[in-house]
């Protein structure tokens, strides 16, 4: 089901936002719709709040068939620029002895194989506009390999690899693949935390403050308009 406004300007750009509804998700979307068309997709949680310029779509990305939808409702519009930013992740702390087979693969096909189908349906619309931006979220934390993150960090750094495949397969379409590696910013997430574990983390930043989502959102408007910018991760993570 679709929530929203002004559904007639949604015509020729469209950045399409996977994991909207989430503390990063919602500021980003927010953000981003003050001068984009954005399709956000959440999975249960509705937004808080509606924006002009947003189309709220309900979809769970462990099911193939509402993936189809998403990029089906994409298709009926006369669209010539398609952004994907995908923030969708989930994470099961678990020591690996621990962790069973069925979290595995549940964070692996949400976090991945969700990933490689949307990749998969949004290509032939990019190669036959000759224009297309994948841009894949990662974490610092999910990079470095925290303890107890076996099958978050396995699945964000899997999108590193898969990201560098995808830059280079498709480039000669002006198709460009990239990924923005997160460190922690002043979202609700981070606010939910113990004091004693919210000092902990400042002090293993350098610059000893959190990320402001501004600088996502600036990120993701450099990496739209420069086609040379490709196959690249950026750390945004304050120097960690």
């Amino acid at each position: 089901p679709f929530m929203g406004c002004n559904v007639n300007k949604f015509k020729q750009k469209m950045i399409l936002v996977i994991g909207a509804s989430g503390g990063l998700g919602e500021v980003v979307v927010g953000l981003l719709s003050k001068a984009h068309n954005v399709l956000a997709v959440y999975n249960s949680t509705k937004p808080k709040k509606q924006c002009e310029n947003v189309r709220w779509i309900q979809a769970d990305l462990r099911n193939t068939s509402e993936i189809e939808n998403i990029v089906s409702e994409l298709k009926k519009g006369d669209i010539e620029r398609v952004t994907l930013i995908n923030l969708l992740a989930i994470k099961e702390d678990n020591l690996l002895i621990n962790h069973d087979l069925d979290t595995w693969n549940d964070v692996l096909n949400l976090n991945v194989t969700s990933s490689f189908y949307l990749t998969k349906l949004l290509l032939p619309l990019m190669i036959d506009k000759k224009w297309g931006r994948f841009i894949f979220i990662t974490s610092t934390g999910g990079v470095r390999g925290d303890v107890g993150t076996i099958s978050y960090s396995t699945s964000k750094t899997a999108m590193l690899g898969f990201s560098k495949v995808v830059s280079k397969e498709y480039s000669r379409f002006n198709i460009t693949s990239n990924v923005l590696s997160l460190g922690t910013f002043d979202t609700g997430l981070f606010h939910r935390l113990s004091k004693e574990k919210q000092k902990e983390i400042l002090h293993s930043i350098p610059s000893k403050m959190l990320g402001n989502v501004l600088n996502i959102t600036n990120a993701i408007e450099f990496i739209i308009k420069s086609e040379y910018v490709n196959g690249a991760v950026i750390n945004i993570d304050g120097g960690m």
